[in-house]
């Protein structure tokens, strides 16, 4: 999965994304009070360890 494409299933899920100072590759994701950072790299492929640690830390299935 890349990480366009889980971006777009976190959205679909209702959460929201937020740029963070400094311009990092980097955003925040936030989804019923609970936060965590998203890696934006585009068209490259993320693991998916990250995409369940993803998941898990803002309580999703």
């Amino acid at each position: 999965m890349t990480s366009k494409e889980f971006m777009r299933w976190l959205k679909k899920q209702g959460c929201t994304f937020h740029t963070r100072e400094g311009g990092t590759s980097h955003l925040i994701v936030k989804y019923k009070g609970k936060e965590t950072s998203f890696p934006m790299h585009g068209s490259k492929e993320i693991g998916t360890g990250l995409v369940q640690a993803i998941k898990k830390q803002l309580g999703l299935k």
